[in-house]
């Protein structure tokens, strides 16, 4: 019986050391060990950087161009013409037929305007010498100036030389003028000219809107608004304007050079209630408002 006992112990000690169990094999029996390969990791391809898109910025602009009969229509219109000025938001105003220092209006009517409006920047463009002063066209804005010059338009077959009032801030370069009246085509038409020769010379390609307003004497349709149209868009509608109490002409316009950062027009109603128009000026203003649209980050 002890002898079945120790047989039994036997049997499963031998089962205990075999069958699930495989042995490592011993690097001192002389047999190589193979380690099992390591998966390599796969290289992350280069993927290109994302160019940035373009970034613009828009600004909002509300254009004035308003013949303002040396602000004496009836009476001292200054105040009047601050007011229409205020109430409708304004940033540049283009004024025509403006008296400086001469014995019709012993003021510079442009700076007395400026500083009613709290002291907005101006320029003054005298056109020839009237009454012991001058006269001629003025240009206002908001903001502080960049730039500012009067450029003389010579009077060729006209009556009279004229000028443009040019202002320039970070926003836009901003012009106003008068030119001269006659039959249509003539001298207006020659005044276009020179002013279409003159800034495509200084302003094409300009990294700014170049803005001109003012009266030109003259109805759309006719040669000197079409020279105008070459190269320059209108901004403004084709709104009567000329005379202030029954209008039954379109004197008055805004325009803007070609190929300019992209200008939008969003709004050319004329307000009613601000002020009588008719009282004020034998023209009625011509307001526009814009949006521009610049571009300030590009790819490369």
């Amino acid at each position: 019986m002890r002898y079945l006992l120790h047989l039994f112990t036997l049997i499963l000690m031998v089962a205990s050391t075999s069958g699930c169990q495989t042995p490592k094999p011993d690097p001192e029996d002389g047999k190589e060990v193979v380690e099992p390969d390591t998966p390599e990791t796969p290289e992350t391809p280069d993927i290109p950087d994302t160019p940035p898109e373009d970034t613009y910025e828009e600004t909002f602009l509300t254009l004035i161009s308003y013949n303002v009969a040396n602000m004496g229509h009836g009476g001292d219109r200054l105040g009047d013409i601050a007011r229409f000025i205020q109430e409708t938001g304004a940033d540049f105003v283009g004024l025509n037929e403006v008296d400086s220092c001469n014995q019709r209006h012993s003021n510079n009517q442009m700076k007395d305007l400026a500083e009613q409006l709290g002291g907005w920047s101006q320029h003054f463009a005298s056109a020839f010498k009237f009454a012991g002063g001058g006269y001629g066209n003025g240009a206002l804005c908001k903001k502080p100036l960049l730039d500012e010059y009067t450029l003389p338009i010579p009077q060729g077959s006209g009556h009279e030389p004229r000028s443009v009032a040019v202002i320039e801030t970070e926003d836009i370069v901003f012009c106003a003028t008068h030119l001269d009246f006659g039959p249509p085509g003539e001298p207006s038409y020659e005044q276009a000219v020179y002013l279409n020769q003159w800034f495509g010379e200084h302003y094409d390609g300009y990294e700014k809107p170049v803005i001109l307003c003012g009266d030109f004497n003259t109805d759309p349709g006719t040669a000197t608004i079409n020279e105008m149209d070459r190269y320059w868009t209108r901004l403004s509608a084709p709104v009567l304007s000329w005379p202030s109490n029954t209008p039954t002409m379109c004197l008055d316009y805004v325009f803007c050079y070609n190929g300019a950062p992209e200008v939008e027009v969003l709004d050319n109603t004329l307000p009613t209630g601000i002020i009588d128009y008719s009282e004020v000026s034998d023209h009625r203003p011509v307001v526009v408002k814009i949006k521009i649209r610049r571009k300030t980050s590009h790819n490369s």
